[in-house]
This record gives C-alpha cells, structure tokens and sequence, in this order.
C-alpha cells in the first residue's frame, strides 16, 4: 500500500507538485525500496525519450479552429431523446403485451359450466319435451303423478317441475 502511494508521489514529482515534506518521505522510501527506485528510474527514461522527440507543429490556425469548436454547446433536443426511448420501448413493449397474453390464456380458469338436461337436448337439437309426453302417456293419473315427483327430484340443479 505505502508502495503505491510513494509510486503517485513520484510521478508528481516530475510534475514538480510535490511539497518539501513529501519530497523528503519519498526520498528516504527510495533510499529502502529497490522496486520503486527502478520505477522513478523508468519514468525517467520515458520522459527523456519523449523530450528527445521533435514533435511536428500544429496546422495553422489549428488553435483559432479548435477554440469555437470547443465553446460550441450542443442545444437539448428532447425530440432527439424521444425518439431514442421511443426505439426502445417499441419491442419491449411488444414483448410485454406477447406475455401479457400467454399469461392471460395459459392461467385464465376454464368456465366449464355443466348443461341440465334439458340444456344438453336442446344442444343435441332434441325435444325437451319429449321425455315428459312419454310419461304423460302412461297408463294412470297416479303412476303419471309419481313419475313427475321422482324425476324432478332426480334433476340437479333442485328446481321442480
């Protein structure tokens, strides 16, 4: 950790922006440290390599092209934005409403509801009626009233004939 540190101060101190207390704790660290000593000894080397080179001159008026370039704001365009996030949003809304969908048809209960009797005649296209003229046309007025009472007593849903 105290390595790194001293390794901040030392390219600081290329820059000269070391105060004298700094600059005498790092001195009595390099004296200790062989790793950082060959590291001030690299930066070393790389700055005089690069103060050996000539480096080529800007174009002319690079600097008088480049400051306007530079005070140049971009304006908010918030129609710009819109039309990003709308971008977007279109297939993640899109995604949404596909699931939104499966999970409506996969998890929606079946409402099966159960026919009557009669409900499942009139579905077979056959006369309700049918059933109950047979048992009129029996023999007795008794055996035609006690054939009424158990088959309304047999019918699911409690309602009486």
């Amino acid at each position: 950790m105290k390595c790194k540190n001293d390794e901040r101060k030392i390219s600081r101190s290329f820059d000269g922006l070391l105060k004298k207390e700094e600059k005498q704790a790092l001195e009595e660290h390099l004296k200790d440290c062989p790793l950082c000593r060959t590291k001030k000894e690299e930066y070393q080397n790389i700055i005089n390599t690069l103060k050996g080179e000539d480096f080529p001159e800007p174009l002319p008026y690079f600097w008088e092209r480049l400051q306007p370039r530079l005070k140049e704001s971009k304006s908010y365009e918030p129609l710009t934005l819109w039309k990003q996030w709308g971008i977007r949003a279109i297939p993640i809304s899109l995604i949404a409403v596909f699931l939104l969908t499966v999970a409506i048809i996969l998890f929606l209960p079946n409402n099966n509801e159960e026919l009557s009797q009669s409900g499942a005649l009139l579905l077979r296209n056959l006369n309700p009626l049918q059933e109950t003229t047979s048992l009129l046309e029996g023999v007795g007025v008794e055996d035609k009233n006690m054939m009424l009472i158990f088959t309304a007593m047999e019918e699911k849903n409690g309602t009486r004939r």
